[in-house]
């Protein structure tokens, strides 16, 4: 990371400290560790557990049952997902973030001649109702006490920047940005006499603040959080959700709001759950982003923890790109120093916005490695939908939409499967993965040897993505003796030897196969 883009964000940070009365922290239990691991699923692309929804009447033709039309309805419902709990329960996940199911438009978008349909959620009308092509209220309900029956938390994603695509000069465009309260529209976006949007055209300089938070993202009717009857409509809707038993929130678009208001926000949703576990979508290109301060401030002060973007472009470079471990050392070290709690931010692979790892690197043995590096790094990470399938889709590079395939399978014995659950089950079982310090032992272009340790409890990580290598010697905090390797050769690791050296426990000689990850630990693991 460039020292002019460090210090900026130090600026930022001291700044924010400055204006908010050196209180930097909002008082919700929140501010604890997790020990969750997350499961991202498009409700639509999943399953589909009830037909009758899939054409609905009041938004007939928006359904594709042959899944060809990659921007149409497919039929996944909250029914479907209801029904695959035990299949994602058996992962070891305890927290489903799915995606928005609030009631979006009945009304295509037609762009150069192609339908769009928001099969992905993220086209609002009406936040306090539940979209039809996913179920009802009841369906809602019963999604939400079968996950909890199976100790899963729900985590919805919410849109609160914005309602739907609108053009100021073209009216009968879609649905024009119209917003609804519970079934009563509240105007449009050329119909706007409450002030409910913001006016000022599509965002130009995507590193100016006030263009990302004044305009429309893209053509996407921009709502005014300000506007009393905004800001008091999106919170009373989010307390709707959280009446309805959701645990957490995923935050979209997250840079294009007032951060003020979300710090609002925020405090609403922890008045009526304190343990609420929040999140949100602030995308950063990479580790020169000019945005980085602001993110590190969102982050800290919001009571919003935030995607991990600056860790995924250091994974993607690493395990897809080739880049040595360095990269991915460096920004550990980095953004521990620069995030207040670290432990709360949420770590990924893939997800809906970018193109899945597989069509970028087909190579299932460096997936396998990205993933066992997020199950043991610090923060909570997250499983988008399928991942543990293998599933893919590489036409137009795997960008949206091809980034959002149907489910295909849900076979419990892929390679990917087991390493989630066996690594699901220490992460629950020790402190030292879920928020025990990072010390790095080795690092070399092929090998990152790292260490995990919470008081007593120890975790050493050896991931080498390069051939056959041995390492002379290396340092650990764990006690002299022989460990077994964790995954149990599942990717090719090796049992341990702990030697007494002059005054460190040392491992001489380590002998990492190739593309192998070993994992040792003194914890014990039911």
């Amino acid at each position: 990371m460039r020292k002019s883009v460090k210090l900026f964000a130090v600026l930022i940070i001291a700044f924010s400290l400055l204006l908010s009365g050196c209180s930097v922290k909002n008082t919700a239990s929140s501010d604890v560790p997790k020990s969750d691991v997350i499961y991202q699923v498009m409700i639509d692309r999943f399953y589909n557990g009830d037909t009758s929804n899939d054409d609905q009447k009041i938004s007939k033709g928006m359904f594709d049952p042959t899944h060809t039309n990659w921007r149409m309805y497919w039929g996944g419902d909250l029914k479907g997902l209801t029904e695959k709990i035990p299949y994602i329960k058996g992962m070891g996940v305890t927290a489903i973030w799915i995606s928005p199911v609030v009631d979006n438009i009945n009304k295509p978008a037609i762009y150069n001649g192609e339908i769009n349909v928001p099969y992905h959620g993220y086209w609002a009308r009406d936040f306090k109702r539940v979209e039809e092509h996913f179920g009802t209220w009841e369906d809602f309900d019963n999604f939400v006490k079968v996950a909890y029956e199976n100790g899963i938390k729900v985590i919805l994603d919410f849109t609160p920047n914005h309602t739907s695509p609108a053009r100021e000069d073209e009216p009968s465009f879609a649905e024009n940005g119209a917003l609804y309260d519970d079934g009563k529209l509240l105007g449009s976006y050329s119909n706007d006499t409450l002030g409910l949007f913001h006016h000022n055209g599509g965002i130009s300089n995507w590193n100016n603040l006030k263009d990302l938070q004044d305009k429309n993202l893209f053509d996407l009717a921009d709502l005014d959080q300000n506007n009393p009857i905004v800001d008091k409509y999106l919170k009373d809707s989010i307390k709707l959700w959280f009446s309805h038993g959701i645990d957490g929130v995923r935050l979209d678009a997250a840079k294009h709001m007032p951060m003020e208001w979300v710090k609002s926000f925020a405090d609403t949703i922890y008045s009526v759950k304190k343990d609420a576990l929040l999140f949100a979508e602030w995308m950063l290109s990479g580790p020169t982003d000019p945005l980085y301060g602001y993110n590190i401030q969102f982050a800290n002060t919001s009571g919003f923890s935030v995607l991990d973007f600056m860790l995924n472009s250091a994974i993607k470079d690493v395990f897809e790109k080739g880049y040595g471990f360095d990269r991915l050392n460096d920004t550990i070290e980095e953004t521990n120093k620069d995030y207040n709690n670290p432990y709360k931010l949420i770590t990924f692979v893939d997800n809906h916005d970018m193109p899945r790892f597989l069509s970028v690197n087909d190579d299932k043995d460096k997936l396998h490695e990205a993933i066992a590096f997020i199950m043991t790094s610090r923060g909570i990470p997250a499983i988008y939908y399928g991942t543990e399938q293998y599933l893919h889709n590489d036409t137009n590079g795997g960008n949206d939409p091809y980034n959002r395939p149907m489910m295909e399978k849900f076979e419990e014995n892929t390679k990917a499967y087991v390493l989630i659950r066996e690594l699901s089950n220490l992460r629950k079982a020790t402190p030292a993965l879920q928020y025990g310090k990072t010390v790095a032992r080795y690092v070399s272009d092929d090998v990152y040897i790292y260490e995990r340790q919470y008081e007593k409890d120890v975790v050493l990580v050896a991931i080498n993505k390069g051939e056959e290598t041995t390492v002379k010697d290396v340092t650990t905090s764990l006690g002299r003796g022989s460990y077994k390797e964790y995954l149990k050769g599942l990717l090719n690791g090796v049992d341990l030897k702990v030697t007494k050296g002059n005054s460190d426990n040392v491992i001489s000689n380590l002998t990492l196969p190739k593309e192998s990850v070993s994992i040792w630990t003194n914890v014990k693991v039911k």
